[in-house]
């Protein structure tokens, strides 16, 4: 049959779509292993600015004082200070993404019963100095600066000093009273895995499969904030000891918090709220937490 060309049939087509199919796994687990966690690690060492704006503790009727801190590498930060009445303070650490304005209803009721505040923008947040951000691994310098200001105040004992953290804040204060005696009680709400290792520890099995991309966001943070060593959490509650540690948490955070709360030791408290809601406590439980914490504080920062 002249004048017609006959195609011949396309030979190896399945390998075609068995190679689109390789391919396209490859690029999903890429995505999924590769380029989200870089992405989630870089968001994570620059946190949002929210400015303070017109807010101060005088909209509560806290009298305060602005201050500023000086940490051990260099940055400034700033903060308010509610003077003590009863002779203790508190350092109030702030969440991820946050500032100082976010600690204004715990500084009021600390004020209520007659505690110093002493509430101060996390490095890298509000109007504090600071271009990277390590997880909070070096950010317990800004508590340790915290508390090196409230020892020049006349009306405070320096044995009467105590912290309280929310979220990334109460990591940040739990490494502080690691690293310091000084620190006499601390309140650590939500903490949840500052380390690769503190979330492998406590991870559900069925999570396990986000573990190399959880590992590919810790170890991008340690190459660009050049901490190679950052301390588990559950290392860092261990060391605080004769000290006495409340902590809170609800949610999925009670894995991790239950963990920290076995490696700490005594005197130690653990509140695990059934609520959902990650640091909230002192808002959906305004007088059980009241009882409790000021309980706490009063017991062991006692004169």
């Amino acid at each position: 049959m002249s004048g017609i060309a006959m195609s011949k049939p396309v030979r190896g087509g399945w390998r075609y779509y068995r190679n689109l199919l390789v391919f396209t796994l490859i690029m999903i687990l890429v995505v999924f292993n590769l380029v989200i966690p870089i992405y989630d690690a870089i968001t994570s060492m620059h946190p949002t600015r929210y400015p303070i704006g017109s807010v101060s503790p005088a909209d509560l009727g806290l009298d305060y004082k602005d201050v500023t801190l000086k940490t051990e590498d260099g940055l400034t930060l700033y903060g308010w200070y509610v003077p003590s009445k009863n002779g203790a303070a508190i350092i109030l650490v702030h969440a991820f993404n946050g500032n100082r304005t976010s600690m204004l209803y715990h500084a009021a009721l600390l004020a209520q019963h007659g505690y110093g505040a002493l509430l101060y923008d996390t490095r890298c947040q509000g109007e504090s100095e600071g271009d990277l951000y390590a997880m909070g691994w070096d950010a317990d310098q800004d508590t340790l600066a915290a508390l090196d200001y409230l020892h020049t105040r006349p009306e405070v004992d320096p044995k009467r000093i105590g912290a309280l953290g929310l979220s990334a804040g109460a990591r940040i204060v739990l490494y502080a009273a690691a690293n310091t005696d000084r620190i006499k009680a601390v309140v650590a709400e939500g903490a949840g895995y500052p380390t690769f290792e503190d979330w492998l520890y406590a991870v559900e099995r069925d999570h396990l499969v986000w573990a190399p991309s959880m590992w590919v966001t810790f170890t991008t943070v340690k190459i660009a904030s050049g901490i190679w060593n950052p301390t588990p959490m559950r290392e860092a509650v261990a060391q605080i000891t004769g000290r006495p540690i409340y902590l809170i948490a609800a949610g999925r955070d009670k894995l991790w918090n239950q963990e920290y709360f076995e490696a700490a030791g005594k005197p130690k408290t653990f509140w695990a709220r059934d609520e959902a809601g990650h640091i909230d406590a002192l808002f959906v439980h305004h007088d059980e937490y009241e009882q409790r914490v000021i309980g706490f504080l009063d017991q062991a920062l006692k004169k």
